[in-house]
């Protein structure tokens, strides 16, 4: 083994932290029988010789020796070695595209060059993975597949190896990563995608194994994103599923998973080395842990992502999941439930009750889990907020407490509150006496009934009256705003303290203050005079807003029109947003300003993106000339996906003199996809509310153009 690795002058060359002359004791640290010391050198493989995905001259020198380590019967951990030459394959990256640490050309063109080196290096040797597809070793075989996907030269050859492997093959675990490799072939192979998926259909008759019955389906589903699915194609899912729970296949992939840090000799012994990969893999082995069947629920993770928009087997799916008795199922049904459901339209209600349900149980991991996809639910949330108001109703676990939103009952009484539910009130009162201050407070009082939200204006009030001007700006930002949504005259007071207190001391709560005043209107009369002084004098991200004030509070229209057309000049373009803003509140009265507003739609490369719709709207709400309007109001539309739903909103005030705006609004209300879902995947979550907005404005133009 490592014939002439001492000949290779590895001190000349470097990687992330100084010279290579380390490198073969961590290519020997590989190969050793202790199961610790190859976790190290696997550790400083991917910390120092590959760090963060990089290749230096010592990754390329290193690529013999891994697939030496490879091809050596018997040796342990070769299939981590498999996934550290994908690694520094690069599986086709584009220097192009990568961030370079120098602007120097020379030493561009050298670390492009590596890049490629690595690469094909790696193909050129890539013939010895055929020689281990068959080991004895389960963790190797389950990593060659995909690795030979890559990294081979001839498609067609690993696909015949691939089809004949999964003939024989009897590990659970192994044959999925070789249906996965099958499907990953038809993909990146549109000539052999009709051959892939031939062969994953013939592996969903095969009757006893559930598991490779649902990575076939999920590979047929890649191979085909538009085409029809299978026959009972959920069903399939579903019964795998079910069967995962209940045990009935057999499958060792916990064990190996547990058995990566044994000893070579499979003593029982684990390894705990301090590293980044063994931290990892703790991690990882500590989520899956939870679940009966691991491999059941990422492969349905997997399959959802396939189905992409085909909803309605996503919503199925995802209904079963959350019914699953097994919690580490429905652990990853509320995480997946969180961003289908924000990101497609579909029938929803089902799966929005079923996340309710989960509130019900003792866990309080999962009540918090679901209520916190439910709190950004708030516009479709309806069909939970019974299980929300009794999971509130029956009280805190402990008494409320300053950081009371980090408890299950916090996190279920913001699901309530954030669907503006009156049965919310009450614990709310309780927890913001002297507790956090959620940012999103103003808005979910904003969607209370008046009753409900005057109701807390006292407590509201109470902390306002405590506060020292400019101390603890983020929550006097946060009261603020949920004082004049209650919409109570008394919440003009601690705004107007503000204003009148020393500007030097009240400058990062000002234009809160301010808003506030906004938002109050006519209550607001009072601080007119304070008002007029900051739309006159006041710092230029001031005026604009105290112009909005004063317009809402004394209609004073002469003073404010001055102000808002020096906002229409602004350079950022949030400012000119802000003064579009308040044109379209005041509609007619702001139409002395129609003339800036036609200058800014004659010059739309300033005014694209977000900006194009707040113009728009204005332009509109100004003018009222719809055939002024329209034209810009459809550029506006497809400026930017965030500017629909206000775009939307005109045209269904506007009713049948929008027809000409009906077949982007149809086109739009025919997809799957919510309007702001840009395709991303894990944590992210879209504003539905927003596209339950568009929706409704949607349908309100196409019934009054009877379409």
């Amino acid at each position: 083994m490592f014939t002439g690795i001492d000949d290779v002058d590895w001190a000349s060359m470097g990687h992330a932290y100084g010279n290579a002359s380390d490198v073969p004791e961590l290519l020997r640290g590989l190969a050793s029988a202790d199961a610790a010391e190859r976790e190290i050198a696997l550790d400083g493989m991917y910390g120092a010789v590959h760090h963060q995905g990089d290749v230096y001259d010592c990754t390329v020198a290193c690529v013999p020796f891994l697939f030496e380590l490879v091809a050596t019967a018997g040796l342990p951990g070769r299939g981590e070695i498999v996934e550290l030459l994908r690694s520094i394959d690069g599986d086709g990256r584009d220097p192009e595209e990568m961030d370079f640490w120098s602007d120097d050309e020379d030493e561009y063109a050298a670390w492009a060059e590596l890049l490629a080196r690595a690469e094909s290096d790696t193909r050129a040797r890539s013939g010895v993975l055929l020689d281990v597809l068959a080991d004895p070793d389960a963790r190797l075989r389950r990593a060659v597949p995909g690795a030979l996907v890559q990294l081979h030269g001839d498609p067609e050859d690993v696909l015949t190896v691939l089809r004949q492997r999964l003939a024989v093959e009897r590990d659970g675990g192994v044959l999925r990563t070789l249906a996965a490799a099958v499907g990953e072939l038809g993909v990146r192979y549109e000539e052999f995608a009709e051959a892939s998926g031939a062969v994953l259909a013939a592996l969903l008759a095969r009757e006893g194994e559930s598991g490779l019955r649902l990575s076939a389906l999920v590979q047929l589903a890649r191979c085909s994103p538009s085409g029809p699915l299978p026959e009972g194609a959920v069903g399939i899912a579903l019964d795998a599923m079910r069967e995962a729970r209940e045990g009935a296949e057999e499958d060792v992939e916990r064990d190996v998973e547990e058995g990566a840090g044994r000893g070579a000799e499979g003593d029982g012994v684990r390894s705990g080395t301090p590293t980044l990969i063994s931290y990892l893999r703790r991690l990882k082995a500590s989520r899956r842990g939870s679940v009966k069947a691991p491999w059941a629920t990422e492969l349905l993770g997997e399959l959802h992502r396939a189905l992409d928009d085909r909803v309605a087997e996503r919503f199925s799916l995802l209904e079963d999941q959350l019914r699953s008795p097994d919690w580490g199922q429905r652990r990853e049904a509320i995480d997946m439930g969180g961003l289908l459901l924000t990101g497609w339209r579909g029938p929803h209600e089902e799966s929005v009750r079923l996340l309710g349900e989960q509130l019900r149980e003792a866990d309080h991991r999962i009540v918090r889990w679901a209520a916190g996809e439910l709190e950004g639910l708030y516009a479709i949330g309806g069909p939970a907020a019974d299980a929300l108001a009794a999971r509130v109703a029956a009280g805190p676990e402990l008494l409320p407490q300053a950081r009371w939103r980090e408890t299950s009952y916090g996190a279920a009484l913001c699901a309530l509150a954030s669907q503006g539910d009156a049965r919310a009130v009450p614990a709310l009162g309780d927890v913001l006496r002297f507790g956090e201050v959620p940012e999103d407070l103003g808005d979910w009082i904003g969607r209370m009934a008046p009753a409900a939200a005057a109701a807390l204006a006292p407590v509201l009030l109470g902390r306002l009256s405590r506060v020292v001007p400019g101390k603890q700006p983020r929550r006097t930002e946060h009261l603020l705003k949920a004082a004049a949504a209650t919409g109570v005259a008394e919440a003009v007071g601690p705004a107007l303290r503000i204003l009148r207190a020393p500007a030097d001391v009240t400058r990062p709560v000002l234009r809160d203050a301010v808003r506030a005043l906004a938002e109050l209107g006519e209550p607001a009369r009072e601080a007119l005079p304070e008002l007029r002084r900051l739309a006159r004098d006041g710092e230029t991200h001031l005026r604009v807003h105290a112009a909005a004030a004063l317009w809402s509070a004394g209609g004073e229209t002469e003073a404010v029109l001055p102000v808002l057309s020096l906002g229409l000049t602004a350079d950022h373009w949030s400012g000119r947003i802000d003064a579009l803003r308040v044109i379209a509140r005041m509609g007619t009265e702001a139409a002395g300003l129609l003339p800036e507003l036609r200058g800014l739609v004659a010059s739309p490369e300033e005014n694209g993106g977000w900006v194009a719709g707040a113009l728009a709207t204005a332009l509109w709400e100004a003018g009222r000339d719809e055939e002024e309007a329209l034209p810009v109001l459809l550029r506006a539309w497809s400026a930017h996906v965030d500017n629909r739903p206000d775009v939307a909103g005109v045209w269904a005030r506007m009713g049948t003199a929008a027809r000409s705006a009906v077949p982007v609004v149809r086109e739009e209300l025919a997809s799957a996809r919510r309007h702001n879902n840009t395709g991303g995947t894990g944590r992210i979550r879209y504003r539905c509310a927003d596209d339950e907005l568009l929706l409704g404005h949607g349908r309100a133009l196409l019934e009054a153009c009877h379409d």
